[in-house]
């Protein structure tokens, strides 16, 4: 029964917790805290009861009310001033990898669904497009060359469509597991 309780995932956090909390009461106990804890609690309550223009209580309501807002705007301001500038653990700045031998660039939608997939040479860096190389008309073969430094980069047995889907799967594979890095952007 303590066993399977134990490794229950709610019942171990509730045990953990108790846990926590007696050793904080001891500890305070053995730092002899207990007295000034009651001695703020007594002033913060007789503070609550005094009356101003407007009942104390209800300014400490509307501060407590107020405070999510003032940290969010901190937040953004420090982000704003202080922009990340390798895109820290950010998801939305891998924008670029290396797959089958190409250089792949891609956006974001606002929904975090991939946009924009587009392959790159991985020599010289120019935009490549795929040509159908098929002898066949019904057989499904592309080839990627690059038209600045020459080179065959790759060819698939495959449609463009399909390389292209089977991309951004890796891609949001790298997103799942955290295998992904952002490149540096010098």
């Amino acid at each position: 029964m303590l066993k399977r309780v134990w490794t229950d995932p709610v019942w171990s956090k509730v045990i953990a917790g108790v846990i926590l909390a007696v050793g904080a009461a001891v500890g305070t106990y053995l730092l002899d805290w207990w007295p000034s804890i009651g001695n703020g609690l007594k002033k913060g309550y007789e503070f609550a009861g005094l009356s101003t223009a407007v009942r104390n209580w209800l300014l400490g309501v509307l501060i407590l009310l107020a405070l999510p807002a003032v940290l969010l705007a901190g937040v953004a301001i420090w982000m704003r001033v202080f922009p990340s500038q390798d895109g820290g653990s950010d998801w939305r700045f891998y924008t670029s990898d290396t797959f089958f031998g190409l250089r792949w660039r891609w956006r974001y939608l606002s929904d975090g669904g991939i946009h924009d997939v587009c392959t790159f040479c991985p020599r010289c860096d120019y935009q490549v497009y795929a040509a159908n190389v098929s002898p066949y008309q019904v057989v499904d073969r592309i080839g990627f060359r690059c038209d600045s430094c020459g080179g065959q980069l790759a060819e698939f047995d495959e449609s463009v469509r399909s390389l292209e889907d089977k991309v951004t799967r890796f891609i949001q594979q790298k997103l799942r597991n955290g295998t992904w890095i952002v490149p540096n952007r010098a």
